[in-house]
Parts: C-alpha cells; sequence; structure tokens
C-alpha cells in the first residue's frame, strides 16, 4: 500500500524537456542529443529556456534582452541578440529559412515550434521561503550599479575606493598564478564616467591607447598634449611626468613603478614618480609595447617585433613577415613569459586582412588565433579580446595551448580605434577593470571632397568610408582609392564605384599618364591593372621587398616609387615604364637616392626635371626636398617639419603638409636653367584635412583650382576628454562566456 503524500510536500519533480532528438536538462544545465552532450553557451542556453517556457507563443527581443543583461549594460543588443540566436540554431541544426524548431516572426521575437514533451504538473510545494531567507537572496541576480558622471572638480575619492579594492582584490587573485580563476565569487558590473578636462584630450591621430591603467588597476597613466599625466585614483590631481614630450603608445612595467613609451624616434621609460627619462632604443614609428616579468621588452620596431632589456641596448628580432604581411604591431607579453600575442597586417593603412597571432618565446611557434581582428589582449579572466570595426569582442583562450575555443561574443560596442595603426582606445588592469573612450565615429571615417582655396568644398565621395590615397586620373573624369584594402575606381560622371582588385592587401594606386592603367602596391612588389576594370591586376616588378608606387612623369615613361629598408630608411627608385596595348612593363629600376636617411613620398614634377620628397635627413623631423632629376643637381630644402609633397598639374606651384600647425601649405616656384627657385611659402587653405602618416590625404586636381581631399566625416562623436570605467568586467566575462562551456 502506498503511503499517503504529505500535504505541502511533492515528489522531486523532473526538470528534463524533450523535443525532437534531444533532451533539456533545465536544472542541470544541459541540453543532450541522443544522449551525447551539446556544447551550448549560456546567452543561447537562456534563449531555449526562454522559447521552451511557452512553446507556440512569441518572445519578443526586448523580453530576451531584459532577461540576459540587467539594465545599462553596455553592449549592442541587436547584434549580440542575433549572434546568440545563431549559434542555438547551429547547435539545434537548424535553419532561419526552413525552422524546425525556433521560428523568427520579423519585428516581433521569435517562437518555438517543434512539439514538446514536459514533464506533468508537480503537486503543490511548501510556502515560498521569506523574503529574509538568505539563500533566495543569493539566487536573484543583483542589480547592475548606476552609471556615475564624474568631472574633475567634483571628483569623488569615496567612489573610485571601490576601484582600489578591486584593484587589491584582483592583484591577489593574478598572483595565485596565470590560470583564471573560475570558482570566486562574481560581482555586478559597473561603470564610471570621468571627465578628465581639457588636459585630458588627446590629439588627433592618436597612435596607440592614449589613456591606460597600471597593472594593479589604482593608477590611471594618459597622453595629453604629447605628454604624460598620471593620477592615482584615489586622488583628485594629476601630475605631468617631466620631460615626456612627443610620447604616445604609453605602457607599464609589471610592477607599475614605470612607464615605456615612444618619442623621438625610440623607445624611452621614466618613472612615475618623476625623474630623469631614458632612452632605451631607437625605434621610429613605435606602435605598441609590453614589458615582460623577465625584465624584457618585446616592442614593434621596423616592422617586426624585437625583445630589448629594460636596462636599454641593441634590439633582437622575433619575429618575421610572412607571406601577404606588411607589419607586425601591438604586441603583449603573456603571463610567464612563455608566448607574444600581436595584430599582423597586409596593408600599411587600413585593419582589413588584419590577423591576431600568437608566437611562443621559446621557440618561436606561432598560430594564426584570429582572423578580421586587431588590438588583441589575454585577459586574467581566461578571455582573448580584440577589436573588429570598433566592437570589443571576447572568446576563450588557453594560455597553456595557445588555443581559443568558441564562437566570438560581442561585448562592448563603440569602441574608438584607429583604422590607420589598428590601435584601439582601450586598457585592462589585472584587477578586472576596464578603461576606454567611446567614439560613434567608426574609428575616424572620412569623405572625399572638392576642395578649393577658400576653403568651399563640394561633395565627391559623400559617403563615409575609410578612404586613402585618393587619386584624380589625368583628365579629371575618374578617382582612385583605396577602401577595406583593395583599388576602386569613382566615375565622377557616372557617380559610381569599380572596384580592380579583391582579397584586400593593396594601396597606392597611381595613374598612368594616359589613365588607361593603375600600378599599385601589392603585398611583395607592385602590379598593375586596366582602370576600366576589364581583366585582371598583373605584376609590373615582383620583390621580397615592400615596393610603394608615388608618381609618373608626364609622358608616363618612368615611375618613382620606394623600397623601404626599415621602419627607419627607404630607398628611392625610379623605373622606365613601357606603355602599349597588352599593358605596362618595366625596365631595370635604379636607385635615385639611398642615404643614411628616411627618404620617401618622391614626386615628379610635370615636367620630368625635379623628384620632390620628404626625409628626416635632418635630424628631429620630416622635411620636404627638390632635387633636379636625372643627376640630382641643384637640392634645395622647401621646409621642414613637413611631408607628402604634390605638385600642381599647372607646373607652377608645389604643395605640401605642414605636421606643426596641420595645414597644407603651397610655394610658387620657377625653374630657371638647373636651379629651382623657390617663393615663400604660404598656407593654401585654412580647412584642416584629415591627415594620415602612411600616406597623403589629397591630389591636386587638374583644374589647378581645387584639390581632391579626405575630409573628417561630420558624424556625431562623445567629448574627447571623456574616459569610462567598467568595474568588475571580468566578472561580467565569465557570467556571459563560461570557459567551461562545452
Amino acid at each position: 500500500m502506498d503511503k499517503e503524500a504529505h500535504p505541502g510536500k511533492s515528489a522531486e519533480p523532473t526538470s528534463n524537456v524533450r523535443f525532437g532528438p534531444f533532451e533539456l536538462d533545465t536544472r542541470g544545465g544541459e541540453i543532450r542529443k541522443q544522449g551525447r552532450k551539446i556544447r551550448l553557451q549560456e546567452q543561447p542556453f537562456q534563449i531555449l529556456l526562454m522559447l521552451l517556457e511557452c512553446p507556440g507563443k512569441v518572445v519578443s527581443r526586448e523580453e530576451i534582452r531584459k532577461r540576459l543583461w540587467p539594465d545599462h549594460t553596455v553592449v549592442e543588443f541587436d547584434h549580440s541578440i542575433n549572434a546568440a540566436v545563431k549559434r542555438l540554431r547551429d547547435a539545434l541544426r537548424d535553419s532561419a529559412e526552413r525552422p524546425r524548431y525556433v521560428e523568427t516572426l520579423a519585428r516581433r521575437g521569435y517562437r518555438f515550434i517543434g512539439e514538446v514533451q514536459k514533464p506533468g504538473p508537480p503537486t503543490p510545494v511548501e510556502p515560498s521561503a521569506p523574503e529574509s531567507d538568505p539563500t533566495k537572496r543569493q539566487a536573484e541576480p543583483a542589480p547592475l550599479r548606476p552609471r556615475f558622471h564624474l568631472r574633475p572638480g567634483i571628483l569623488v575619492p569615496a567612489v573610485f575606493a571601490l576601484i582600489i579594492l578591486s584593484a587589491l582584490a584582483g592583484a591577489w587573485y593574478y598572483k595565485r598564478g596565470a590560470q583564471p580563476l573560475v570558482t570566486a565569487s562574481r560581482q555586478p558590473l559597473m561603470r564610471l564616467d570621468l571627465d578628465l578636462g581639457n588636459e585630458g584630450a588627446p590629439g588627433p591621430g592618436a597612435r596607440g591607447a592614449d589613456a591606460i591603467l597600471s597593472p594593479d588597476g589604482t593608477r590611471l597613466l594618459y597622453v595629453s598634449r604629447s605628454r604624460l599625466f598620471t593620477r592615482r585614483l584615489d586622488q583628485a590631481d594629476a601630475t605631468e611626468l617631466p620631460g615626456t614630450d612627443g610620447a604616445r603608445a604609453p605602457f607599464f612595467s609589471p610592477d607599475g613603478q614605470w612607464v615605456a613609451f615612444f618619442a623621438g624616434g625610440k623607445l624611452k621609460k621614466t618613472s612615475v614618480q618623476g625623474g630623469p627619462v631614458i632612452a632605451l632604443c631607437n625605434a621610429p614609428l613605435g606602435p605598441g609595447g609590453s614589458w615582460g616579468e623577465d625584465g624584457n621588452i618585446v616592442a614593434a620596431i621596423d616592422f617586426f617585433l624585437s625583445r630589448v632589456p629594460s636596462a636599454g641596448g641593441t634590439p633582437t628580432r622575433l619575429t618575421e613577415l610572412a607571406p601577404g604581411e606588411i607589419a607586425h604591431r601591438w604586441p603583449q607579453i603573456l603571463p610567464g613569459g612563455r608566448a607574444v600575442l600581436f595584430s599582423a597586417y597586409s596593408s600599411m593603412t587600413g585593419l582589413d586582412g588584419a590577423t591576431i597571432e600568437v608566437q611562443s618565446l621559446r621557440d618561436g611557434h606561432r598560430k594564426t588565433l584570429v582572423r578580421s581582428g586587431t588590438w588583441g589582449r589575454y585577459l586574467p579572466s581566461g578571455h582573448l579580446v580584440y577589436i573588429n570595426k570598433g566592437t570589443l569582442l571576447a572568446v576563450p583562450f588557453d594560455p597553456e595551448r595557445l588555443e581559443v575555443h568558441g564562437t566570438p561574443t560581442p561585448v562592448l560596442e563603440e569602441v574608438e580605434y584607429s583604422t590607420a595603426w589598428g590601435s584601439a582606445q582601450i586598457d585592462f588592469s589585472r584587477a578586472g577593470t576596464l578603461v576606454y573612450r567611446s567614439s560613434k565615429t567608426g574609428g575616424g571615417l572620412v569623405t572625399v571632397q572638392w576642395l578649393d582655396a577658400s576653403g568651399e568644398t563640394q561633395p565627391l565621395i559623400p559617403v563615409p568610408g575609410n578612404y586613402l590615397s585618393p587619386t584624380s586620373s589625368p583628365d579629371g573624369r575618374r578617382l582612385a582609392t583605396t577602401l577595406a584594402g583593395d583599388i576602386w575606381v569613382y566615375e565622377l560622371g557616372r557617380r559610381s564605384m569599380t572596384r580592380l582588385t579583391f582579397g584586400g592587401g593593396y594601396g597606392n594606386p597611381v595613374w598612368s599618364a594616359d589613365a588607361r592603367y593603375i600600378v599599385f602596391r601589392a603585398a611583395r612588389g607592385m602590379l598593375w591593372t586596366r582602370a576600366d576594370g576589364r581583366g585582371q591586376p598583373q605584376p609590373l616588378m615582383q620583390s621580397d621587398k615592400l615596393q610603394i608606387p608615388w608618381s609618373f612623369t608626364g609622358d608616363g615613361r618612368r615611375l618613382a616609387f620606394v623600397e623601404p629598408t626599415s621602419a627607419s630608411r627607404a630607398v628611392i627608385w625610379t623605373v622606365a615604364i613601357d606603355s602599349g596595348g597588352s599593358g605596362l612593363r618595366a625596365g631595370k629600376p635604379e636607385v635615385f637616392l639611398q642615404a643614411p636617411f628616411n627618404a620617401r613620398s618622391p614626386m615628379f614634377s610635370p615636367d620630368g626635371r625635379w623628384i620632390a620628397y620628404q626625409s628626416d635627413e635632418q635630424p628631429g623631423a620630416y622635411g620636404v626636398y627638390v632635387l633636379g632629376f636625372p643627376d640630382k643637381h641643384s637640392k634645395r630644402q622647401i621646409s621642414n617639419n613637413a611631408g607628402y609633397p604634390a605638385w600642381s598639374r599647372n607646373g607652377h606651384e608645389l604643395f605640401y603638409w605642414n605636421f606643426a600647425n596641420r595645414r597644407l601649405m603651397v610655394v610658387p616656384y620657377q625653374g630657371r636653367g638647373d636651379s629651382f627657385v623657390a617663393d615663400k611659402p604660404r598656407v593654401w587653405t585654412e580647412k584642416e584635412l584629415r591627415a594620415f602618416s602612411t600616406t597623403r590625404a589629397y591630389d591636386p586636381a587638374p583644374d589647378g583650382k581645387h584639390i581632391v581631399a579626405l575630409m573628417p566625416a561630420e558624424t556625431p562623436q562623445e567629448p574627447r576628454e571623456r574616459v569610462i570605467f567598467l568595474l568588475n568586467f571580468f566578472d561580467e566575462l565569465r557570467r556571459r562566456i563560461p570557459l567551461n562551456a562545452n
């Protein structure tokens, strides 16, 4: 005889739900297919639970948002929900076009349409535990703390004490080892906005993160007016570090007592307490460094990564360029010093084709971790994060096996980043605090405009994009430019774009004199292609070295190009070009200028008698020079602290970009016999162009009255002096992207 059930008690209810070949254990948080466990991350699992709670009924996207993310969570919800639903469908082998389980209802939400076998209703249960029951309180999700806006005059030390406490706890946790701690109590994500005032507004074209946190998270260091400032987060005032003029891309020592940075073509260091600045080695470009626990620094020097003793010394190369690569940047030494993360690029400008790489520092073995990403960083939470078009994505990463697992998930939108250098305005402390700058401009988008000397503009390509190297055809009817790593031609009359290359890694287009062909840079050497888009690109010159075309003579019979030998040295060459009905053919190249300095941007004058170029032969800065061609007679310096010369089509003026006042300058000139006679330079227009440090941003038009210019896109953007702190960011990652998800 069965015993009578006690009133108010129930048998242990089943937690399994079945549909098709799948069985969902709602209590254990597992899904199995015919007994085999299926890998499903937390967000797709929660969406599946919501759908199975009310099969046949619509679950709105807003309901999903509220369940997955508390209010004020920093994420682009639409994109994240789409990604989570896609991962759910992939796990169920379902299709959005022909769904068997999850149906999409446009502008409404999702509905579970499969047949569900649910357990029967449970017998009555005891009354709910009172509100004072601590077990129940722990089960409820912790609310997200409100956002704080802090300005310099009202900085609240008590608020930043939270950061200090979090930092101390994180430092203790980090010292336990490099492996992430997944059993620690997880804290809610908190956001703090800090207005640094005018002193915290970085200059344009920032290279590297200009606001960074010390490893223990207790100190903020930032670049302002090209100098370094530091502030402890429990103090209201910042202190300038003397001797740091020209500083960029700073990074801390492991103990947080020193900061290294790039300035004046060198890698330098100084104490955070102030004191002398110590030069460590030559480093002309300086796209990133990382200070290891063993006392060595890994820095990006001459397009490669090199090891530099933190006391100074000769760099030792660590990496070599793979086929198609032209630069390695933004290294991070992994915990334990076994390996280094870095970003690899197939284009001098633009991020298309960039990859996140990892290389062992023991045996040199290298592997690709992420494609279409830049600024890769390993976090002690156990995740690899990186930037893709202003979005921070995260994926679990095993620092022992040097492998990523799972699908990358977007975790933070609208992070300011540089399309020219691949750096991002974001940094992390070991304690789990994140600091970043927000931007709604997409990383400095530009439009292509006609510009005259009065500053009047007319749209040429008004749609914002990452355009580079705009070059007008000799007849003025077309424009060649680089976009997304490929060469495009824009026809002014038809207002249409034609793509000439595919696959990325191309740049620096130059028109032939008859406007029939375009020569451009490839991964190794130079290619030519028909400007009308017919046919395939063909090799003009092949080389293991980078070759960058810059200009043709007026008759099209000779091409000037640059061949960098390092980040601080480049050789100017010219080569005879034969143009016929079958295309272009190159003769034997000849050295025009090879010297112990950096000579670039060679531009033939319209009559072919002169070459203007930029060079750093005067220490400290680039200058613009003119040399007679071909015998290099009558050398003349036009300006210092300047670059990117270009001749007007009328043969009477020379343009160049002034780095100091960020203005386009013009110099009237005359050729008197073998002498080049230049008048006084003047500002051509007060209108500021969008300047890039690796390619010119303008081209004189054939009419002699306008230039084709890259202009900043007029899109809303956040105040540049504001930085945003996210506390407990590592806990947020562990919640949303568990490391043990199968």
